[in-house]
């Protein structure tokens, strides 16, 4: 190993932060990851992350690096969590120990690893494992009990796989999870053979999304890749997504969020994705939530530098189309204080770093085929610096909320005061529609809730995008401050730890309570089925083609 003032000397670096990051070199050789210096560094306007085994990962533009630091939490940003797990090895004994330093956000509820595609970048299929994971009810529920253990709530949950609705159970287990306490569920699918049942047999597909309505489902997190099914990237479900639509619309989901797994091959499809998210708001869709491809595996460099995508990429590619660049996003944290103002007794938290994800809005004038960044309307950034100073200042605190104490018994409430204060950061009131965006924030203050917020999307698009790590980009001070947390038996794992380490975590979990005897090879028969019924199905293209519903989705006219 080479001291990292060497590598910076060498290269003309400058050091922005130092951090901690794994040896992937030492990882191959013995399969446990060394723990080793690392420091994010910079050059001729690009961020590195540079470590002192000599790896070099390209992290995004100095203008991304500046806008996200500015939102970096503080020291003070530590939730509490019910955990007597003690830290005693880096990464071997992860599970919430007491270096963790965020709550659960999003609690991913693996519930089979059966899956009805085969996608090149997937490492999460029961083929690929060789065994089958499907957990009973009675094991997701200890796990949901687990879970409100640590955090003192029960956290939103995703469900997730594999491919989730292949469950059969897929009702029972939404409305097992909302009766045990989560305030929000959503399903992370494919929606591959919903689209498929809608094509063949509408009635059948609309009742069964009903069905998950009924159960408490409020949100559809759904794969999609690129508008074109001859895409280099992968075409995943260009086929069925418009069915899959459909039935969603008609079975009663309002909420739906596009998932594109962005690398090289599709990053200029992104802006596309966009405009085909804004052609379907009114068909549920709220949001596109980037993913950048996490080259989980050891991947030659050249290789590497052919598929990476940074957060930055994506900011840059949407700018040349909709106009408005990293001046309009922002990350996770930046939202940390306000959430705690607002939040109730026990609540979700937003203490990730910086350099997670990030996101905006954008209202969406479908008459001018036009994207308006939420900045155009509030004055962002002066916002959060006074929410902020608010949370770190008592004195301002109570100043703030002996100024607030007239208007709570004028309006008869101090959360209706609240709101009434974020009309001062208005810029542009009136949206295009004639609609006051002061009435419609007021409420998302004022009741806290998903039902405001749902009014919020109805007009504004969520933009984001969540950099999930690999073993050349790790960073432990990220993981300690994750939010999006695997059940796992006793424990919760954050998502980069149990998916960039299987063998550690994830797949060493779930094969140590893998299925087995006739219910695994019931399982094993009808994974097979599902995915051959995916691959007739793609023989009758000129049939989907031509469907009125196809070419309304795609716009195709």
């Amino acid at each position: 190993m080479r001291l990292i003032e060497e590598i910076v000397k060498e290269n003309g670096f400058e050091i922005l932060e130092v951090t901690k990051s794994v040896d992937e070199i030492s990882l191959k050789k013995t399969g446990i990851p060394e723990i080793i210096n690392a420091a994010y560094v910079e050059k001729d306007g690009k961020v590195y992350l540079a470590k002192e085994n000599g790896t070099i990962e390209r992290i995004g533009t100095k203008e991304y690096w500046e806008k996200i630091m500015k939102h970096k939490p503080t020291e003070q940003h530590v939730a509490e969590i019910n955990t007597n797990i003690k830290h005693t090895k880096e990464l071997m004994s992860c599970g919430l120990c007491n270096q963790h330093k965020n709550s659960t956000a999003l609690l991913n509820i693996v519930v089979t690893n059966r899956c009805d595609l085969r996608c090149w970048y997937c490492f999460f299929y029961e083929e690929k494992a060789g065994f089958i994971y499907e957990p009973t009810l009675e094991e997701i529920e200890n796990g949901i009990k687990v879970a409100r253990e640590f955090n003192g709530y029960t956290p939103p949950i995703q469900i997730t796989g594999g491919e989730p609705a292949l469950r059969e159970d897929l009702p029972e287990i939404i409305k097992m999870t909302r009766e045990l306490g989560s305030p929000h569920v959503q399903l992370n699918t494919n929606s591959i053979s919903l689209g498929i049942e809608y094509f063949e047999n509408p009635q059948s597909a609309i009742e069964k999304v009903s069905k998950w309505v009924e159960a408490g489902l409020k949100t559809i997190y759904t794969s999609f890749d690129g508008l074109h099914p001859t895409s280099k990237s992968n075409p995943k479900n260009h086929y069925e997504t418009p069915f899959a639509l459909k039935a969603y619309i008609d079975g009663g989901i309002r909420s739906i969020v596009l998932v594109p797994t962005v690398s090289q091959l599709n990053l200029k499809e992104t802006p596309d994705i966009v405009k085909f998210a804004m052609h379907n708001i009114d068909k549920g869709i709220r949001g596109v939530n980037f993913q950048p491809i996490s080259l989980v595996g050891h991947i030659k460099k050249g290789d590497r530098e052919k598929l990476r995508v940074v957060q930055s990429d994506i900011v840059e590619e949407m700018k040349k189309i909709f106009n408005f660049g990293i001046e309009a996003w922002y990350p996770v944290p930046t939202v940390a204080a306000l959430a705690d103002i607002i939040g109730k007794d026990s609540h979700v938290h937003f203490y990730n770093s910086e350099k997670c994800g990030m996101a905006t809005y954008a209202y969406v004038d479908k008459e001018k085929n036009k994207l308006i960044p939420i900045t155009e309307f509030v004055d962002v950034d002066r916002f959060i610096k006074d929410v902020n100073e608010l949370q770190s200042s008592m004195l301002k605190k109570a100043l703030f909320g002996a100024k607030l104490i007239p208007d709570a018994i004028k309006y008869g409430s101090l959360r209706k005061a609240l709101a009434k204060k974020l009309t001062e950061y208005i810029l542009q009131d009136e949206l295009p529609t004639g609609e006051k965006l002061s009435q419609i924030l007021e409420d998302v203050i004022e009741k806290g809730d998903y039902s405001a917020l749902g009014k919020f999307h109805h007009r504004f698009l969520f933009l984001g995008m969540m950099h999930f790590q690999d073993y050349y980009n790790y960073d432990v001070n990220r993981v300690r401050r994750c939010s999006i947390h695997y059940l796992a038996g006793s424990r919760l794992i954050p998502f980069c730890t149990y998916n960039v380490f299987p063998h550690i975590h994830r797949d060493r979990i779930l094969e140590e309570n893998k299925v087995t005897g006739e219910r695994a090879e019931i399982l094993k028969k009808k994974s097979i089925d599902a995915k051959e019924k995916v691959e007739a199905f793609r023989e009758r293209k000129q049939e989907i083609t031509s469907s009125p519903v196809y070419k309304e989705i795609y716009a195709i006219k």
